[in-house]
C-alpha cells in the first residue's frame, strides 16, 4: 500500500492528507487510492447501508479539493453539553441544555466515527431583539457528553448583527483546544454541507475531519488534527488526552460559548427556522468488528436535546412535529425512513435519515 503525504498547514501540528489531482473520478477510485487520500472507504453497501449512500451523495458532487488558512478562533467556543441554568432535576433528565439542541447516540460505545449533512439555514435576528449580536453552529462531533470534556466536531457557525452585517465560516475543534477557523473555504446560508469526523488511522490518537460544500463541489483536504494539549485559555489540557473520545456521537445546533476568560456566557441564538441533518449516521464497534448505527428517533437509546434560555424557563428550540415524516419527539426529529428495496442499491439519492430542529 503506498503511503500517505501528510502536507504541512500554516499551523503546527495540522496536517492535510494530499488529496487527489482536480477531475479524479472518485466513483471509481480504489479502495488504495482513497485510503491514499484520507478519503472515507466504500462502504458495503449491504452491510452498511445508509454509508455507503452518503458516500455516493458526496464523492459524485467532488469537483475540486481546497485547502483552506487555519485561523484559530478566541471569540467563540463550541463546548460540551451544559446543564441548563437553573432548570429543575426534572427538566434536566428530560434533556433540557443551555447550549445543545440536536441527538447524541450512546448505546454502543465506542463509536469511531460519524457523519452527516445538512443546508445551512438563513438565519435573522428573533423578533423583538436587542441584543448586538446573534450567533449558532451546527455540527456533527464525538464526545462531549457524560461528564466528557472531551470533544472532537466539525461544523459551520453563524452571526448576525443589530446591524444586519454578519458572518458564516466553516470550522473544526478538538476541546478544550480553540476552534479553527477554515478561511477561504466557501460557506453561505442556502449550501448543503456534509462533514466526516473520527480518528486517524495510524495509532497516535489524532482525529481527522473533513467537509465538502455539495453546491459548490469544493472539498477540503482530509485534516489531520492534533491531541489538544493547551486549551483555548492557554493552560495546560489535564489529565492529557489520548485520543477522541467514542462516548457519544452528536448532531447539534449550538448555542456558542462567546470565547474563554470568564464565566461561560453564551450567544443570544438567532432565528434559524429549521436545520435538517440527512445522511446522520454513526460507526460503532472495536476493531474490525464495526456497526453502523443510524441516528433514529425510533431508538430509545437516542437521547433528544433542547436549548433553555438564561432566564431558566424560556425554550429556544422548539418541538417540530411533520407527521407525513413520522416525527415523534422534541427538538431534533431523525426519520428512520423506510428501506427501498433492496439495501445495496447505491444510486437511492433520497437519505434515509433526517433529523430537523426548529427555533422557537
Amino acid at each position: 500500500m503506498r503511503e500517505r503525504q501528510l502536507i504541512p498547514t500554516n499551523l503546527d501540528e495540522h496536517f492535510f492528507i494530499k488529496p487527489p489531482a482536480d477531475g479524479t473520478d472518485l466513483l471509481h477510485a480504489t479502495d488504495d487510492d482513497l485510503h491514499l487520500y484520507g478519503l472515507p472507504h466504500r462502504p458495503d453497501p449491504t452491510a452498511l447501508p445508509n454509508a455507503a449512500r452518503a458516500w455516493l451523495r458526496v464523492m459524485r458532487r467532488i469537483k475540486r479539493f481546497v485547502a483552506p488558512q487555519l485561523t484559530v478562533r478566541h471569540d467563540y467556543l463550541f463546548r460540551p453539553i451544559r446543564p441548563a441554568r437553573g432548570a429543575s432535576s426534572t427538566a434536566a433528565d428530560a434533556g433540557v441544555t443551555s447550549n445543545w439542541g440536536g441527538l447524541v447516540m450512546t448505546d454502543v460505545p465506542p463509536y469511531q466515527q460519524a457523519w452527516g449533512s445538512w443546508t445551512i439555514p438563513e438565519i435573522q435576528i428573533p423578533p423583538g431583539g436587542t441584543d448586538p449580536a446573534y450567533s449558532c453552529a451546527i455540527w456533527v462531533g464525538l464526545g462531549g457528553y457524560l461528564n466528557d470534556d472531551n470533544l472532537l466536531q466539525v461544523g459551520t457557525a453563524q452571526a448576525v448583527g443589530a446591524d444586519g452585517a454578519g458572518e458564516c465560516f466553516a470550522w473544526y475543534e478538538w476541546y478544550p483546544a480553540p476552534p479553527i477557523m477554515l478561511a477561504g473555504f466557501n460557506v453561505e446560508a442556502g449550501h448543503t454541507i456534509a462533514v466526516f469526523v473520527g480518528q486517524y488511522d495510524d495509532g497516535s490518537g489524532r482525529g481527522v475531519v473533513s467537509m465538502a460544500n455539495l453546491v459548490t463541489g469544493d472539498a477540503t483536504p482530509a485534516t489531520v488534527v492534533p491531541l489538544p494539549a493547551v486549551d483555548a485559555c492557554g493552560n495546560a489540557v489535564n489529565p492529557a488526552i489520548k485520543a477522541p473520545s467514542g462516548l457519544s456521537a452528536e448532531w447539534i445546533v449550538e448555542r456558542p460559548d462567546l470565547g474563554c476568560g470568564g464565566p461561560e456566557k453564551y450567544a443570544e441564538l438567532p432565528d434559524f427556522g429549521e436545520v435538517n441533518f440527512t445522511h446522520a449516521a454513526a460507526v460503532s464497534g472495536d476493531g474490525e468488528t464495526k456497526k453502523e448505527m443510524i441516528a433514529a428517533a425510533s431508538d430509545s437509546k437516542a437521547r433528544s436535546l433542547k436549548i433553555l434560555a438564561d432566564d431558566a424557563h424560556t425554550l429556544l428550540t422548539d418541538e417540530l412535529r411533520v407527521p407525513s415524516l413520522q416525527v415523534t419527539f422534541q427538538q431534533t426529529a431523525i426519520v428512520q425512513a423506510h428501506e427501498e428495496g433492496t439495501q445495496g442499491s447505491l444510486q437511492a439519492e433520497a437519505s434515509n435519515t433526517e433529523s430537523t430542529a426548529s427555533r422557537r
